[in-house]
């Protein structure tokens, strides 16, 4: 009912803004359910572990690329504007998802497929630097007056594209036989995220410029080198939304993508009942993005964070203690992750968009965003397998949230101690 309060006019603005971050996870978790159809056809091995881990090599490449499409288009995104730059985005990753499901396979073209695979997967993720801070930016400049609920949904979105993803991979296993997943099958999900991006760019292109760009443009007080002025004028506030973002990117792959596995192959949970967890705790997660961004519009921004990263510490021991054990229901304690990683995501987005002025805000965004999940996204259940390997604990993984939760509450004190101050009046 509170995304509702939107007038039908935003509610449309932000829903296809919002694809461009449903098409983030929901590429994420598809190329992870059919990384072994993948690897089967573009690594083909003797050794199916070796296979395997090519594949996701491939996958891990896309994140390289992040942080430098990040700072390209954050530069054009403040000094050519939004929308330019925004449409772009979006089309750039609809086409390397679409062609993924076109490519010829290595019996048919040889090496070439791997390295069209890795090609387009690279451009993925060089697009996918500038398209979420680019939808935040977007999103906090036009809708002023409901900055906290339209970032708590832009990222709802991207859960809800995971879950999506995995409905639809359920779908599949359904539906088609295994030689037909392996055949033709696995395309089938590329095809449709190309065509949600392609969706998405046709819609955008009918959106006006967010309005405090053109105020900004008017004005002549564009930056000329937005980065330069940056690491010269916001070295402080760089590192308060570098810390910002950490506790999501930590918190999300540890629950969202790690978590699962965890349950039914290491602590030998029932498979379908950790599938009805994961989806109920989709669902949990998405109300929870909604309250925080109620709530950020009554309280300020930074006691929200506070209190969002001081649940994933005190949280995490118990909930990984408890699933570890098997005292107490999965679906209770997947709702429970499901409560920090919503309450953690849907506040610090808006955090880090208020502490940056319209001259360098793309830019800044893009920057911290970026290198968080460059950093941490792609080897936090990397690390926590290792964790688990080097410690014999299965409850070791919480270390991670609350790792998460401690750059949390460490940025909050940045912003008090340093008067790194806030652009937004309303936050």
């Amino acid at each position: 009912m509170m995304a509702l309060s939107l007038g039908p006019e935003h509610r449309q603005l932000v829903l296809v803004t919002s694809l461009g971050g449903f098409l983030e996870l929901y590429d994420f978790i598809i190329y992870a359910l059919m990384a072994g159809y993948i690897a089967d056809q573009f690594f083909p091995s003797h050794d199916p572990y070796l296979s395997l881990l090519s594949s996701f090599a491939t996958f891990s490449a896309g994140y390289l690329a992040r942080p430098i499409g990040g700072i390209i288009f954050g530069h054009l995104g403040d000094r050519q504007g939004r929308k330019p730059v925004f449409v772009m985005t979006i089309l750039m990753m609809a086409l390397p998802t679409a062609l993924i499901g076109c490519l010829p396979v290595y019996e048919q073209v040889g090496v070439w497929a791997p390295v069209m695979l890795i090609l387009l997967r690279v451009i993925q993720g060089f697009s996918i630097g500038g398209e979420i801070p680019g939808a935040m930016t977007f999103l906090c400049e036009t809708l002023e007056e409901r900055r906290g609920m339209v970032m708590a949904l832009l990222f709802m979105s991207l859960v809800l594209g995971a879950v999506f993803g995995s409905l639809l991979h359920a779908t599949l296993l359904g539906t088609l036989s295994k030689s037909e997943m392996n055949l033709w099958g696995w395309r089938l999900p590329f095809w449709l995220g190309g065509l949600f991006g392609i969706f998405s760019y046709l819609f955008r292109r009918r959106f006006q410029e967010s309005k405090l760009f053109v105020q900004m443009f008017e004005s002549q007080q564009r930056s000329k080198v937005p980065i330069k002025t940056l690491f010269r004028d916001f070295r402080k506030p760089l590192i308060c939304g570098f810390l910002m973002i950490v506790p999501i990117a930590t918190s999300v792959p540890l629950l969202l993508l790690f978590t699962p596995g965890y349950l039914s192959h290491l602590l030998h949970y029932d498979p379908a009942d950790v599938a009805l967890a994961s989806a109920l705790g989709g669902v949990c997660s998405s109300l929870v993005f909604l309250v925080m961004g109620w709530l950020s519009e009554r309280f300020q921004t930074r006691t929200l964070l506070l209190l969002a990263s001081w649940m994933l510490i005190l949280s995490a021991w118990p909930m990984f203690g408890w699933l570890a054990s098997g005292t107490v229901h999965v679906i209770l304690i997947m709702c429970l992750g499901s409560i920090l990683r919503g309450g953690i995501a849907g506040i610090a987005p808006l955090a880090l968009a208020s502490i940056f002025p319209v001259q360098v805000r793309y830019s800044g965004i893009a920057f911290c965003y970026n290198l968080s999940f460059a950093l941490f996204s792609g080897i936090t259940p990397i690390l926590a397998m290792e964790l688990i390997r080097v410690t014999g604990s299965m409850s070791s993984p919480a270390v991670f949230l609350v790792f998460g939760g401690l750059s949390g509450i460490l940025a909050c004190v940045m912003m008090k101690k340093a008067h790194i101050k806030s652009y937004f009046s309303d936050v």
